[in-house]
């Protein structure tokens, strides 16, 4: 499994427009720098609704580029293909164009890169206009070198960084999204593709999550800091009308979260309803501020009160799990979650809240949910090879608070089999300079004296067949660490060899 990937674009033919936000003209033709249009939305406009012969690549002149009226720039319905796609980059250096808040709607094969987003909070009635990056109904989609910052308005910051629901296929690479009083980076519905290399921080909640029944995402090479809720999580909570079929009964199906750096958060690793879940090879330092260190709990599924959606019946009928009669239950069940070979380092002053893993127990399911009763978190859970330093030795191994932050029962793993496959409070990890960002191990320092466990592929045997799931990537193998350097079983757990 190549765990550091990049999107090949391929090398399609491309016509150009201009736009530049100083001395354009948005009645210009946009062919060269000084026929330049003003506007973003102008050369937007004269892209075919159908790209055909060759595709487009809109040049944006430096300079800070305006919002339309309503406070976002909306670019909707451009059907690109591989062979013709949408490109919009800046003319000259990276960063050089600064672009307000924009929403990608209905469109395809758009490669945005190396611009800057910035877009302050609001609390315009359109929820889209309080996203920095938004993408909806859309597919193919590169994000490539792109920096999106929410700033402080006067109503706080944006709800979220960067956003994509209901969404096939999307690359994020090699990015800095940061600034939300929700998430830095939001997936509902959201199938196939990866996030790699890029920074998610300065949030009030998760720095990201994929849920909503997400599948089929390469989490690795990431930094996230500064969340207060979770660094990394896979599924959470859902409106079941937002869903999309065949992927209606787990919040995320097949995630592989790997060689990530988590710091300065809440919880560093997390999954509420996920299927198929890898959480192996991350360093995590300093989480567990609002919670546990690693939390497992079930997903929640339903839908706010009020009318009834009109996709719920289908779903239910099609073998969707969901509460039968809205609210917003917490008991879609978790499988086959591997957390393997993680360092966990929380220095002297610094400890978890509560305990050092917070799994919860079964849960019941109400009848006409379609789901498993009890629904389970550890059916097919492993954690072990992890190094985990947290607190003083009366420290809580096990969170056994009820009916808190979403562990609805209290959990029933056997401790001794945890610490007997698990180095918990007995070595402290050696890493170079943690408090100045360096989270590499220290050469021939006690990381690398503890035996690596093995992460087991996955099967798709055991998955929903009401309706069946196209099945994921089964192989769990990491080549290489999160500096591209060979893995041997000689090597040390963490995200660096």
């Amino acid at each position: 499994m190549d765990v550091s990937p990049k999107y090949d674009s391929g090398a399609p033919a491309l016509k150009n427009l201009w736009v530049d936000p100083v001395s354009g003209r948005d009645d210009a033709d946009g062919s060269t720098r000084v026929q330049a249009m003003r506007t973003l939305l102008a050369a937007w406009n004269r892209i075919p609704l159908q790209p055909a012969g060759h595709g487009w690549q809109i040049l944006l002149c430096p300079g800070r580029y305006a919002p339309q009226p309503h406070g976002h720039i909306w670019l909707d319905d451009r059907k690109g293909t591989r062979a013709c796609p949408i490109v919009i980059r800046p003319a000259d250096a990276p960063q050089s164009a600064v672009l307000p808040g924009v929403f990608f709607k209905r469109s395809s094969f758009v490669y945005l890169l190396d611009v800057r987003l910035e877009a302050p909070g609001n609390t315009q009635v359109i929820p889209s206009d309080n996203i920095v990056l938004h993408y909806a109904d859309s597919s193919d989609l590169l994000v490539r070198g792109v920096t999106a910052v929410g700033l402080e308005g006067p109503n706080g910051l944006p709800f979220l960084t960067l956003k994509a629901n209901q969404c096939l296929r999307i690359y994020i690479e090699d990015g800095d999204f940061s600034g939300a009083s929700g998430n830095a980076l939001d997936y509902v519905a959201v199938h196939y593709g990866h996030i790699v290399r890029n920074r998610f921080h300065k949030t009030k909640a998760e720095c990201m999550y994929v849920k909503g029944g997400s599948a089929y995402h390469l989490i690795a090479g990431n930094e996230m800091f500064d969340g207060k809720n979770h660094g990394v999580l896979a599924g959470q909570a859902t409106g079941f009308q937002y869903m999309v079929p065949p992927w209606l009964h787990y919040e995320a199906y097949d995630i592989k979260i790997v060689n990530n750096v988590i710091h300065d958060a809440g919880s560093g690793l997390a999954t509420f309803g996920g299927y198929n879940i890898l959480m192996a090879w991350n360093t995590c330092y300093r989480v567990g501020s609002n919670r546990d260190t690693i939390v497992l709990g079930p997903g929640g599924r339903g839908w706010n009160p009020g009318p009834r959606p009109k996709n719920v019946d289908e779903y239910l009928r099609l073998g969707g799990w969901s509460q039968p009669q809205g609210g917003e239950g917490y008991n879609i069940p978790c499988k086959n979650v591997l957390v393997c070979n993680n360092v966990i380092y929380n220095p002297d002053g610094y400890e978890s809240r509560c305990a050092t893993f917070g799994i919860s127990g079964p849960v019941p399911t109400p009848e006409g949910s379609n789901l498993p009763n009890p629904s389970r978190t550890d059916d097919g859970l492993v954690i072990r090879g992890n190094v985990i330093w947290n607190g003083p030795v009366t420290k809580p191994l096990l969170d056994d608070v009820e009916k808190e932050y979403h562990l609805a029962a209290k959990p029933t793993l056997n401790p001794a089999e945890l610490l007997r496959n698990n180095a918990i409070n007995s070595l402290r990890p050696q890493l170079l300079d943690p408090d100045r960002g360096d989270f590499r191990p220290v050469p021939s320092g006690n990381l690398y004296t503890q035996p690596l466990a093995a992460t087991p592929d996955f099967t798709w045997s055991d998955a929903p067949t009401r309706p069946p799931v196209p099945p994921g990537n089964l192989d769990n193998t990491v080549p290489t660490d999160r500096a591209g350097k060979p893995r041997s079983p000689r090597n040390c757990i963490g995200a660096y060899v």
